[in-house]
């Protein structure tokens, strides 16, 4: 009878690790969007709904259940990935307003929080057409996204030899800008941070020139002609 109870809890305790939530990352910095965003399409598509739980991340394949823990309260809720971002370097995910009203952090806008995956996702494919022109991500598992209103493209390069433009794009990312993408048109390579919105571009430009990246153009996501440059932009 002893053996048997100590086999049963022995299963027990498999069974429950087995179903434990994986602990991704701990203590990174989560923020939220909500009114401004509403009804835009986001990365996977859908549109965005600021009372669903939902969430950007730029690299958890989409349809992913993610726990976020609040580290400084201990709330929790489950968030579903489908979007991207977010494109402000330090951040490692945007949750919906009702996912941040559950964690407590509407007042503060950013929180210390754990990510718990619940259940894995699948991705949508990485590679779209933006107005004729080709692009797919630089980092496996981002889906860019299709133009939508007052969302900026950051180019920091063009270049004809794609070695150079991937030299960029490593630079960008060690750094900690997310967001990258290569954008191809004919022989030319640029390399970009893709999908910045309105409210975003102006903490993207000034993170860049914290980061020694002073040479820039500023693109409406529609490719529309250059409506913000940098001193010294050129194709290489």
């Amino acid at each position: 009878m002893k053996r048997c109870v100590i086999f049963l809890l022995t299963i027990l305790m498999i069974s429950t690790t087995a179903f434990a939530d994986e602990l991704y990352k701990s203590n990174v910095v989560a923020s939220y969007y909500g009114e401004e965003f509403q009804g835009n399409r986001t990365a996977s598509g859908e549109p965005f709904n600021m009372n669903d739980y939902t969430a950007a991340h730029n690299t958890l394949p989409f349809n992913t259940l993610v726990k976020v823990v609040n580290l400084s309260n201990s709330k929790s809720v489950v968030v579903r990935i489908n979007d991207r971002g977010p494109s402000i370097p330090g951040r490692e995910i945007d949750v919906s307003k009702a996912a941040a009203t559950d964690l407590g952090m509407l007042r503060s806008g950013t929180a210390r929080v754990a990510l718990e995956i619940v259940q894995w996702g699948t991705n949508n494919g990485p590679t779209t057409h933006v107005d004729g022109v080709s692009e797919r991500p630089f980092v496996k598992g981002i889906t860019p996204v299709h133009a939508v209103e007052k969302h900026y493209d950051v180019q920091l390069g063009a270049y004809s030899d794609f070695d150079n433009a991937e030299i960029m794009a490593t630079r960008l990312s060690d750094e900690g800008f997310s967001n990258i993408a290569y954008q191809t048109e004919g022989n030319i390579t640029r390399v970009v941070l893709r999908d910045i919105s309105a409210a975003d571009l102006d903490f993207v430009i000034d993170a860049l020139k914290q980061h020694g990246f002073s040479s820039y153009l500023v693109r409406q996501r529609k490719l529309d002609p250059v409506v913000k440059q940098s001193s010294g932009a050129a194709e290489k």
